[in-house]
């Protein structure tokens, strides 16, 4: 566990919280891949398309430089990694927790979720931002039940953590941290500013993956009031991961593309999957 780190540590208790979450994970491994078999086997005869409303969120976004020749094997045909002509791609990171997240006409529930991506050419011209999935991992069940059924490698953490602590509209620190019995743990953490007053834009967010085949999958969320402050977080997991292998090793805090708090009461999000 000690190499998920660099030479910048974290609070102890967050590598204690590393531990048990590893322990968790572990534990769970065989439960998680029955589930993961039986959704997918079901999607084959269920319509897969679904959409989810968030209520009362915050999170983090950050995009910065990452190797191309590491990315490119990333990104399926189909798909074109952003900048690729001129030898550049970007990763982009995020972690949003909402008060409510509801999917379909399930009970709406609190929920985390962390998704990494590499930023791609808009696949049919729209979105402020276009990104193609390499990690998705969630806290609630509903929506890890739904994307699997879609063909989403999905991950399910029960114990996924959001943490931002600060003063009542003031500054404060970000803590995320992630894993999965198949998913390398990774951390999040460092400070961020709060939005200034009166800032809210509408902003479009497409993801993208390909389940199978030439078919296209996509996560279009829509968020039509979100306040967005600065943020100087830098992210850890093991060198030896995919994600440690992707961006060159334990940490990574150029989010010189962009490094965002943001904060939007609500958000609505439509996943489709067409050929």
């Amino acid at each position: 566990m000690t190499k998920i780190f660099s030479s910048q540590s974290l609070p102890s208790a967050t590598k204690l919280k590393g531990f048990s979450r590893l322990a968790v994970h572990r534990a769970s491994s065989k439960l998680l891949i029955v589930f993961a078999a039986f959704t997918m086997t079901a999607s084959a005869q269920t319509r897969t398309d679904f959409t989810v409303d968030f209520t009362n969120c915050s999170e983090f976004a950050g995009e910065g430089p990452i190797s191309l020749a590491a990315a490119a094997p990333l990104v399926p045909k189909g798909f074109a990694v952003a900048g690729a002509e001129s030898g550049a791609a970007n990763i982009v990171i995020r972690a949003t927790n909402c008060a409510s997240v509801k999917v379909n006409s399930r009970n709406p529930q609190p929920t985390t979720i962390s998704q990494i991506g590499i930023n791609i050419v808009p696949p049919d011209g729209t979105g402020d931002i276009n990104n193609y999935t390499l990690v998705y991992v969630s806290d609630n069940p509903y929506l890890i039940e739904a994307f699997l059924a879609a063909g989403l490698p999905a991950r399910f953490d029960s114990q996924l953590t959001y943490e931002y602590t600060a003063p009542p509209n003031g500054n404060g620190n970000l803590y995320v941290a992630a894993g999965a019995w198949d998913l390398t743990p990774y951390f999040i953490y460092g400070p961020e500013a709060a939005p200034p007053p009166n800032s809210a834009e509408p902003f479009l967010a497409n993801w993208w993956y390909a389940p199978r085949g030439d078919s296209k999958m996509l996560q279009q969320t829509l968020l039509p009031n979100i306040s967005f402050g600065t943020s100087s977080v830098t992210f850890y997991t093991s060198a030896d991961s995919l994600l440690g292998k992707l961006i060159g090793g334990n940490t990574f805090s150029n989010f010189s593309v962009l490094a965002l708090r943001g904060v939007y009461p609500s958000g609505h999000m439509d996943v489709t999957t067409s050929r």
